[in-house]
């Protein structure tokens, strides 16, 4: 059934991470309509507030296609093909509503490449005051942190004592502890800083988008898929939507702001016309606009893992031995935001550079008090494990079409460990893991270790292992490379506008020309909140360019205004 079309001034495809950051930012000027839209279902209600509350409550989303697109990579050749889970958000906050909370904006150096990319206002320096920006730091005093925004970032009010103890087993093999990923210097180990608030997740959506929706110019449009980008003459228009049983336009007299993640902003290109001409003709999609880059480019953090048993069950696990604590969780939660219910599981990391010389560390650590094998199970045995990240990766996939129905899931190209360098960075800091796992800190806790297993030992066996166990970080980036127009892949400019087209722009982390050191949500954050900047500039430019249309001229000029 069609419906009628529904005017806006800023249509933004995608309540996610930097979504939720752009609707609020727009919808401040009470002159400006925003909609805000979102092909999974509201945190609202009282179920999906309570599950996307609980620090731990990803485990009770993470299952279901409902709250979960269910993406899945193909490995490549290197991994035989095989299928590597990649979940993502399909609810209001996006990755934020279900992702581990941690807290990291990278490297500054990182920044510092995207700008000698050409990319002119994205060193460190220009986007630190972003992050600055919205931060509600719960932390002392620091030069590198600011109190008042809107995005909580805290240290969680209760840790497992494994979590400790590794920290302190990265001290007995040498590393320092960093009391602040963020400050500068990535290398050492410490807990982490989360996106949590008294114990309780603090989400994009939460952050963002729930303190501002009584805005009546702001219209939020959940369980709404969006089908394709309305174009006319070069400019985008609006988007086409498929809500129950109606179809709409929600039209946009200002832009289109895509901000769909990593795998949606690229495939709803692609579905619009936007991208390789070849592969849109293949699937009988008129092509609106030539770009080679959009789907290009895709990276993320090829990920191993060490884990051994813990025979004394301080780790958590769905068994006897920890059923009192389970049972006893809901009242140490309620009394005081504290206990299983209040942790992210990722409580404590680092990262380490695994050859000497390197300007910056090419590996992060993730210390996870539990045997979670995917982030779609709860384990039965007690256990922890430790995540080695490799964080720039030299290999390249990327997303591609399979039909040109909307509903279809496209497929990624993961490309992982196709350079031989990522294999080999990995296990190095595979090796590292384990020889931290083994420190006396951790002794009294740890069991045998199961996996890789003490029967591999060789460096012929260690690349092999990688290659049978390696998966993804769930960090998916850069499939909408921002870059100077001379790239050949470039899609956005910039200040994200999508080249040749008007009226479009992409804000979220499908943007990155590289991927940043560490996790992504907060640069996501980051970049949605520089992308209501150039917006609003760009606003404030077409109202300066009307105001000088209008406004009368010297009459050396000989121009006439028209009322």
């Amino acid at each position: 059934m069609k419906g009628a079309e529904r005017g806006f001034d800023y249509v933004v495809v995608g309540a996610g991470a930097a979504g939720c950051v752009i609707a609020n930012r727009l919808s401040a000027d009470p002159n400006c309509r925003v909609a805000l839209v979102e092909a999974g279902p509201s945190d609202r209600p009282f179920l999906q507030k309570l599950k996307t509350s609980l620090p731990v409550g990803n485990i009770l989303l993470l299952p279901h296609a409902k709250y979960n697109w269910q993406y899945t990579f193909d490995g490549g050749e290197a991994l035989g093909h095989r299928e590597l889970p990649c979940p993502r958000g399909k609810l209001m906050g996006g990755s934020t509503s279900v992702n581990g909370t941690v807290y990291i904006r990278g490297d500054a150096r990182d920044y510092d490449d995207w700008a000698a990319q050409g990319n002119a206002g994205w060193s460190w320096n220009d986007v630190l005051p972003a992050f600055l920006a919205h931060e509600d730091w719960r932390g002392d005093p620091s030069p590198w942190h600011s109190r008042g925004g809107e995005l909580t970032v805290e240290r969680p009010r209760t840790f497992n004592p494994l979590s400790e103890a590794f920290v302190q087993a990265a001290q007995d093999a040498g590393h320092r502890r960093n009391p602040d990923f963020n400050a500068g210097e990535q290398a050492g180990f410490e807990r982490y800083f989360l996106n949590q608030r008294n114990g309780v997740r603090c989400s994009s959506s939460k952050a963002f988008l729930t303190p501002v929706l009584a805005r009546a110019n702001l219209t939020v449009y959940p369980d709404t898929l969006v089908e394709r980008i309305a174009f006319r003459a070069g400019r985008a228009i609006g988007v086409h939507v498929r809500r129950g049983g109606s179809s709409f336009l929600l039209q946009a007299d200002r832009e289109v702001v895509l901000s769909a993640g990593a795998i949606g902003s690229p495939h709803l290109l692609m579905l619009s016309g936007v991208g390789p001409a070849g592969e849109l003709r293949r699937h009988d999609i008129q092509v609106v606009a030539d770009l080679p880059g959009v789907g290009a480019n895709l990276q993320d953090h090829p990920t191993v893992f060490v884990s051994r048993s813990n025979p004394s069950g301080e780790s958590y696990a769905l068994s006897l031995r920890s059923a009192a604590r389970i049972l006893m969780s809901p009242l140490a939660y309620a009394w005081g935001r504290g206990g299983m219910l209040a942790s992210n599981a990722a409580e404590a990391g680092g990262f380490i550079r695994t050859v000497p010389g390197l300007d910056r560390c090419d590996i992060q650590m993730t210390f996870l008090v539990g045997l979670k094998g995917t982030a779609r199970t709860i384990p039965s045995e007690h256990g922890f494990l430790l995540l080695v990240q490799l964080l720039r990766p030299r290999s390249r996939g990327r997303v591609a079409l399979v039909s040109a129905r909307p509903e279809d899931k496209p497929v990624l190209h993961a490309g992982f460990l196709e350079d031989s360098e990522d294999v080999d960075a990995l296990a190095r800091g595979l090796s590292e893991a384990r020889r931290i796992l083994a420190e006396k800190s951790l002794r009294r806790f740890a069991g045998p270790e199961i996996e890789p297993g003490a029967a591999i030992r060789s460096e012929p066996e260690l690349r092999s292992f990688i290659l049978r166990q390696v998966g993804t970080a769930y960090h998916p980036v850069g499939t909408c490379k921002m870059a100077p127009a001379g790239d050949p892949f470039a899609v956005v400019d910039p200040q994200m506008a999508v080249y040749g087209l008007a009226g479009l722009s992409v804000a979220d982390a499908s943007i990155m020309p590289t991927i940043i050191g560490g996790n992504t949500a907060a640069p996501a954050m980051m970049i949605g909140e520089r992308a209501a900047g150039f917006i609003r500039a760009r606003q404030d430019a077409g109202r300066s360019a009307d105001a000088r249309a209008l406004r009368p001229e010297s009459a050396a000029t000989g121009a006439v205004v028209q009322a």
